[in-house]
């Protein structure tokens, strides 16, 4: 920050004025030398010997210029660039100070409790919730200048290397450059900002990553940033809260099965997922009743919902020393694929089990790449998160073998990953769950309401995005 930018734009006309004296000079060995070479009164071999070794010093007079006004050039657009990345940095200190904090040379930012008066103090004190958004608050300001000193940084680096680049050229540095560029597409720049935002953080899991960028796109959308946030705390919640109904679901109706199953083994496993499978843990058994409305309808749809019986029979086997005969529900689709070619399992999962599997098996990918993305640090920072995503990544894993091959293992496997899961997901948000559903109501009205203030020039926004000749 007190760095004397000034030398850059110093620097860059002394680099400026270094071309002009090559070009001086070059017009001299020109005049002076390079005429000789190649005039009438020296022929022969040492003539086309010294022609040939004064074109290459042209050359070496010619890419001199050229890489002095590179290097001027790219060092007045560091100039351009580090003054305005120094503005964002101070402008992000000096909003953070206007917002209640007090920010350190290094940076660092903690809440202003001077400013506050002895009563106010006392009420912080005993106000939990308060206290936790002055936490994040502080975390928020500094995450925000650490971004934009991230930024000067990047820069620096890509400039340094821009000057290599300009003074090497292609030869590895065997004399002047030629081919020195000039130009650099700026990190620090606008678009460059821009595109710097969309990109996946060091801090950052895949998961993250993603609810950031819906954030983001909404942000960008509505013009609010409030709206930004909600949207990405609801994905959030859903998301948390459709992996815990699920699990709990698959948990809870699968293991009834299963319980029931080894209670008596000749009762029927049902692949987790299929059509009959959840309208019997929803209990919907008049729908699959001799009048009930899925027998109203025609076969093929049938088929095409809940599976073909008619495919099923290929996974056909023997089991308590008689022949099995499975339907669509209880048929081990690795079976049917075997006996019978993918076509045929296809038919036998139906367009329920079928589009659960997918899903299930693209959220088993999704996670594994997601995990991937952890180290130490990151799991280490928050532990609780690390255990949702790896218990969820094993329940999806374990839910896709069972629908695809039901048995006993792995029909058992998806109850048990799916209650580690439950519970990872329980003990990853005990706070917000610990507040109630009281006060998440309340919190969603006040949000809301903030919010709403502002959709109505987001929606402006958003219009002008899609009509581009706004």
């Amino acid at each position: 920050m007190t760095a004397d930018l000034g030398k850059l734009t110093s620097a860059a006309d002394k680099w400026q004025s270094m071309a002009g004296e090559f070009k001086k000079v070059d017009d001299r060995y020109e005049e002076a030398v390079q005429k000789v070479t190649n005039g009438p009164a020296w022929s022969g071999a040492s003539a086309s010997a010294a022609s040939v070794r004064s074109a290459a010093t042209r050359g070496e007079y010619s890419g001199a210029q050229t890489e002095a006004k590179a290097i001027a050039s790219l060092l007045r657009q560091a100039h351009t660039e580090f003054v305005d990345l120094k503005k964002k940095v101070q402008s992000a200190r000096d909003d953070a100070i206007a917002a209640g904090m007090k920010v350190s040379a290094q940076g660092d930012v903690a809440y202003d409790y001077d400013k506050l008066t002895v009563g106010e103090k006392n009420a912080l004190r005993h106000d939990p919730d308060y206290l936790t958004s002055v936490r994040k608050s502080e975390e928020s300001w500094a995450k925000l200048i650490k971004d934009r000193v991230k930024a000067v940084n990047e820069f620096d680096q890509e400039i340094k290397k821009a000057l290599v680049a300009a003074a090497e050229g292609t030869n590895g540095g065997n004399g002047f450059n030629r081919d020195a560029m000039g130009t650099l597409e700026t990190p620090g720049s606008e678009t460059q900002m821009n595109l710097n935002a969309w990109k996946m953080r060091s801090d950052e899991t895949l998961n993250d990553y993603l609810l950031r960028v819906q954030g983001q796109m909404a942000t960008r959308l509505t013009g609010s940033e409030q709206f930004g946030n909600l949207l990405k705390s609801y994905l959030s919640g859903s998301t948390t809260l459709l992996g815990f109904t699920t699990a709990a679901g698959v948990s809870l109706g699968t293991g009834i099965s299963l319980a029931k199953y080894f209670k008596d083994p000749t009762r029927i496993l049902n692949a987790p997922g299929t059509f009959k499978a959840r309208l019997l843990q929803k209990g919907g058994t008049r729908l699959l009743s001799a009048g009930g409305l899925l027998n109203r309808l025609p076969n093929g749809a049938i088929n095409a919902i809940a599976g073909s019986d008619e495919a099923a029979m290929l996974a056909g086997h023997m089991k308590n020393g008689t022949f099995f005969m499975p339907a669509a529900s209880e048929a081990n689709l690795l079976t049917v694929a075997k006996n019978g070619g993918l076509a045929n399992a296809a038919k036998a999962a139906g367009a329920m089990r079928g589009l659960g599997i997918v899903g299930s098996a693209g959220a088993t990918v999704w996670g594994a790449a997601n995990l991937a993305t952890y180290d130490s640090e990151k799991i280490s920072k928050d532990p609780a998160k690390f255990a949702s995503d790896l218990t969820g990544t094993a329940f999806n894993g374990s839910l896709t073998m069972a629908m695809v091959a039901p048995t006993p293992v792995t029909i058992g496997l998806a109850v048990g990953t799916g209650i580690a899961y439950g519970g990872a997901l329980i003990w990853d948000n005990h706070e917000a769950i610990g507040k109630g559903i009281g006060k998440a109501t309340d919190w969603v009205g006040d949000t809301a309401s903030d919010v709403g203030s502002k959709i109505s020039s987001g929606a402006k926004n958003v219009g002008k995005f899609l009509n581009p000749f706004d």
